[in-house]
């Protein structure tokens, strides 16, 4: 099986996105070259990389960018040595690199945090039924205990909270990746019910502010900030599941875990 073709089995896997623009494609390497085995991160990083060499993988499927920007061009890095040297690495080595993005999200639900859900094991608690799984009434713990539960799962050492850091919780929303919204759609998710908001990416002056000012009157509210690759890097990791019974039992698939992306001082 030629790794293009192990790519047309992913695509197949997805739903049909139409004449929709997609970032979805191979963004480095030979795919006519024979598939000897995939990897599967979050993102693409350089350590990820090295690994998925290491392992011998020359197939790496992965959700976020390559070469720093959405659509992956190359154009304006023409000459920069950090761009010259990911690339070598992948060309000296026959890696190929596949974005599997709009893809994975197109799913109903959608792909990466029915991942997340099923790999926290929070299927049994989901409290709604839109296209993303987002919101949980988890059994009763300690906001203490959801935090350790999470750097457990995603192996972190640290999480950021806002909010309340102690109290009795249940009723939780996970929205993880990217929600950089700067109107009131997260802030309204906190309004209500929720107690806390498992997060990646966030607007300090928007839903953190609103929480900051809440847990100050009393009330339990908390934001989790995971971060954008932690928060959906469990849905990858699911990935890898289904791409195993999409490339067979004797084709090796290798798990890489792309990692915190922040060092703390």
């Amino acid at each position: 099986m030629t790794i293009q073709q192990m790519i047309d089995k992913i695509i197949a896997y997805h739903p049909d996105l139409g004449d929709r623009e997609t970032c979805d494609a191979v963004k480095c390497g030979d795919p006519s070259a024979e598939l000897k085995g995939i990897a599967v991160s979050c993102a693409p990083t350089w350590q990820v990389l090295c690994q998925a060499v290491e392992m011998g993988c020359n197939l790496l499927v992965c959700h976020e960018p390559l070469f720093y920007s959405h659509m992956d061009k190359t154009d304006w890095l023409e000459g920069d040595p950090v761009y010259q040297q990911k690339r070598k690495l992948i060309e000296e080595n026959g890696l190929v690199v596949f974005r599997d993005h709009d893809h994975l999200h197109a799913h109903n639900p959608d792909g990466i945090y029915t991942g997340v859900m099923k790999e926290l094991g929070w299927e049994v608690y989901r409290a709604d039924e839109g296209r993303r799984p987002m919101f949980y009434r988890l059994p009763e713990m300690d906001v203490s205990e959801l935090a350790a539960f999470l750097k457990e799962k995603l192996e972190m050492k640290t999480v950021r909270v806002i909010g309340q850091t102690e109290g009795k919780i249940s009723r939780v929303a996970y929205i993880g990746g990217g929600n950089l919204s700067f109107d009131d759609t997260n802030t309204k998710m906190m309004m209500g019910e929720t107690e806390v908001m498992i997060a990646g990416e966030l607007i300090d002056w928007t839903v953190m502010s609103y929480v900051r000012d809440a847990a100050a009157m009393g009330k339990q509210k908390t934001i989790i900030q995971l971060g954008h690759f932690n928060s959906e890097e469990l849905g990858m990791k699911y990935a890898a599941v289904w791409l195993k019974q999409l490339a067979g039992e004797e084709m090796p698939v290798r798990w890489i875990r792309a990692g915190e992306p922040y060092r703390y001082l």
